[in-house]
């Protein structure tokens, strides 16, 4: 954005003299003047008024609740949990994922291969023929 030096100014100033004339311009300067201020009262109580928003909301808002943890061999009621409208898990937390691959599928290889390996673990795939001379 272009910035406005003395120069400019004066020949706005020129220009708004030669248009109004000299009786009017002073009137003119006081209803500017008076917009401007309006404006900058309206922007600082828009300003103030939403701090005051934010602030009441950040103080307001409590963190979420949390529950102490389970004692060692402490067990859970899954329906007391849900008659209070909780989420049970399918599996406890705490249990490790099952990585196993089920009996009836075998394993997939790993695209990846260590150094030193020359086994291509998708060799039994078949590859389109190369084209070309």
């Amino acid at each position: 954005m272009p910035q406005i030096g003395p120069l400019e100014i004066a020949v706005v100033l020129l220009v708004a003299l030669l248009v109004f004339g000299p009786k009017r311009l002073p009137e003119l300067a006081r209803q500017v003047g008076g917009a401007l201020r309006e404006l900058k009262r309206i922007q600082h109580s828009v300003t103030s008024e939403l701090r005051d928003v934010m602030h009441d909301e950040s103080a307001a808002a409590a963190p979420a609740p949390t529950l102490p943890p389970l004692a060692p061999g402490a067990s859970v009621d899954p329906d007391a949990i849900r008659e209070a409208g909780g989420v049970v898990p399918d599996a406890p937390v705490d249990a490790p994922a099952d990585t196993s691959a089920p009996a009836d599928e075998p394993a997939v290889p790993s695209p990846t291969s260590s150094p030193g390996d020359d086994s291509d673990p998708f060799a039994d795939e078949a590859t389109p023929p190369p084209t070309g001379a």
